[in-house]
């Protein structure tokens, strides 16, 4: 029987030597080379371009990031679809494209900033500077630039001008470049600038990769599949087939498919952490877990239909496992490391981390409501590979390899991170408790709550002010109500302190400060301030909550000693705790400064302060 050509087609996304330079153009190939519908993606930015270029007050705009995040993708879709732009005239001579918009203004398309040569470069610096300070309202300008290449153009225009003394307007543009970029800003803060800057780093998120699931997924192309004789009923099932289905998220009773929710949940904390990873990986990733094959010296990761029916005759449900895939595993580990979303993934632990109840589930199917969704759902990549292993486990058998029991151990525990139901974090049957964030599905309806406006989630703030007094006072407090700013004189404490100069701030605000969280326009991660009850927060201290630092605070609330857990976070929390002090002593005067509180903790775990006078 011919091979699906779809599949053919999806092969040129996956981790192979032929995608590693896949571009949108490339893919325009791939389209007529194979025949298929292509894969259509919703370009999510697309909406603020039109706005910006198109609008009540049109202006420039630059799409950033790093390679695969759809610049070029955003920029072809905007020509066409919006412009209805000439096919014979794309992509313009040598990447620069000049159309009329409506209005009269002239466009400049600016596809790629680093393929445009240094010659037309030199010429269309000046030009560019003009438009961006509005010199030149006439013509806008759409460009599309990684971001150090972003800065380097403006950067050779200053060292090229020097000579000539007139490098004000360029030194301008990129100062408030470099601003934009390391705050993530849209817009300079001077106004100075006719811009909007779109990171596309920033826009990939769950709802991204839903996009691309969906439609990798959902492709008409699979109709093919009807007829192919691995996919009729009582036939060995096509991995192929079986690894979509998993993927789409089928039901099985009361226990629903979790494998597309904890991907997209794994990447939002991933993405929290500043780790994103561009929609060409997002690709990528989905396809090898759809197509991965995993075999002795595999120098061909991906499935064909032909090797495809292979597998499912023999049973080789091993070598195309699609939670092994999700990581990776099927590419040698030296070619896997080019890929950032398997790197990104393979940090989780998944598979290395585990637990007593976790362990349980999988070697005696304790407890026994979760028995039948973990180990009758999804046969192929469970109790035909596990079963006889074990077995032998339990037996004691001598035959029994402990390397290899080990091995198949930690594939069953990945499989569990992907299918398992969602539990409370503190739950021992979490999903989580699988990886090295044990409290992330947490963190994700901290964010959630907060991005609803939904005040904040009480438990959670109590248990991070915990955090932060344990972490501060290096005491084994329990005081969630307010929150001790304490300091240590030199190092002899390691960085904790039992020593304050100012009042504790209040939770819930009932003194001068209040402790308050909301999530940071531009980061979209909750962000804990120290900000005056009555009157304006300008200035206020704020730490920024990324998952790694949510994760230190509430295990050190749960008893983990606070440098023991990460130095990184210990250090973050002592410069906030020393920011918000200044803070705080600022506003109460010379008054705050003239005691010094001694810190205890007593019976019943609260802090609280004896004061002693400092003289002149």
């Amino acid at each position: 029987m011919p091979d699906n050509p779809l599949v053919n087609f999806l092969r040129s996304y996956g981790p192979s030597a032929a995608s590693d330079s896949l571009c949108d153009e490339h893919v325009q190939v791939a389209v007529k080379q194979h025949g298929v519908r292509p894969v259509e993606i919703p370009a999510p930015r697309m909406r603020d371009i039109r706005e910006a270029l198109l609008g009540d007050s049109p202006t420039n705009v630059i799409l950033t990031g790093t390679a695969g995040d759809g610049k070029t993708y955003h920029i072809r879709k905007f020509y066409f679809d919006e412009l209805g732009g000439d096919g014979s005239r794309w992509p313009g001579n040598d990447g620069i494209l000049q159309v009329g918009l409506p209005g009269g203004r002239t466009l400049r398309i600016v596809r790629d900033l680093s393929e445009v040569s240094d010659d037309l470069k030199a010429g269309e610096i000046e030009h560019v500077t003009r438009c961006l300070t509005g010199e030149d309202p006439s013509t806008l300008y759409l460009v599309a630039a990684n971001d150090g290449q972003l800065l380097k153009f403006w950067r050779d225009a200053m060292e090229g001008q020097q000579r000539q003394g007139e490098t004000a307007a360029f030194e301008l543009v990129h100062s408030a470049l470099a601003d934009m970029l390391h705050n993530d800003l849209t817009r300079d803060r001077e106004g100075a600038l006719a811009l909007r800057l779109m990171n596309l780093s920033r826009s990939t998120d769950g709802n991204t990769f839903d996009t691309v699931v969906d439609a990798i997924l959902g492709h008409e192309g699979w109709g093919a599949c009807k007829d192919c004789p691995a996919a009729t009923e009582g036939a060995p099932r096509c991995p192929i087939l079986l690894n979509r289905e998993l993927l789409i998220e089928p039901r099985d009773g009361k226990f629903r498919g979790n494998f597309k929710l904890r991907l997209r949940d794994a990447l939002k904390v991933a993405a929290a952490n500043d780790q994103h990873v561009p929609i060409r990986q997002l690709l990528t990733l989905t396809v090898n877990i759809v197509l991965g094959d995993r075999a002795a010296g595999n120098g061909q990761p991906l499935l064909t239909c032909a090797k495809a029916r292979s597998r499912a005759r023999e049973g080789a449900y091993r070598l195309t496992n699609p939670y092994e895939n999700a990581l990776g595993m099927n590419l040698r580990p030296s070619y896997r490391e080019r890929y950032a979303v398997f790197s990104i993934l393979e940090a989780f632990g998944i598979g290395h981390e585990t637990n007593n109840a976790m362990d349980s589930l999988l070697i005696e199917k304790r407890p026994e409501d979760l028995r039948d969704g973990v180990f009758l759902r999804d046969l192929e990549h469970g109790e035909m590979l596990f079963a006889r292993s074990r077995d032998l486990y339990l037996k004691g058998a001598s035959s029994l390899d402990p390397d290899e029991f080990s091995d198949m151990v930690s594939a069953q525990r990945r499989r569990l991170f992907f299918s398992l139901p969602d539990a409370p974090d503190a739950a021992p049957l979490s999903p989580w408790r699988l990886t090295v964030f044990h409290h992330a599905g947490r963190y994700l309806r901290f964010c959630e709550v907060l991005a609803e406006r939904r005040a904040d989630d009480e438990n959670a703030m109590r248990q991070v002010v915990k955090g932060l007094n344990r972490t501060l006072t290096g005491m084994m407090a329990d005081d969630t109500e307010q929150l001790w700013l304490a300091h240590s004189i030199g190092k002899g404490e390691g960085g904790a302190g039992r020593l304050t100069t100012v009042p504790p701030v209040q939770r819930k605000g009932m003194g001068h400060f209040k402790v308050t969280v909301k999530l940071a326009e531009n980061t979209r991660r909750p962000s804990i301030r120290i900000e005056p009850t009555i009157g304006g927060a300008e200035g206020a201290p704020h730490l920024d909550l990324t998952p790694l630092l949510f994760e230190y605070l509430i295990r050190v609330a749960e008893g983990s000693l606070p440098s023991s857990f990460s130095r990184q976070c210990h250090k973050e929390i002592r410069h906030f705790a020393m920011n918000a002090a200044d803070f705080v002593a600022r506003a109460y005067g010379d008054m705050a400064v003239s005691q010094v509180g001694i810190l205890s903790v007593g019976n019943d775990g609260r802090i609280s302060s004896r004061q002693i006078e400092v003289g002149p």
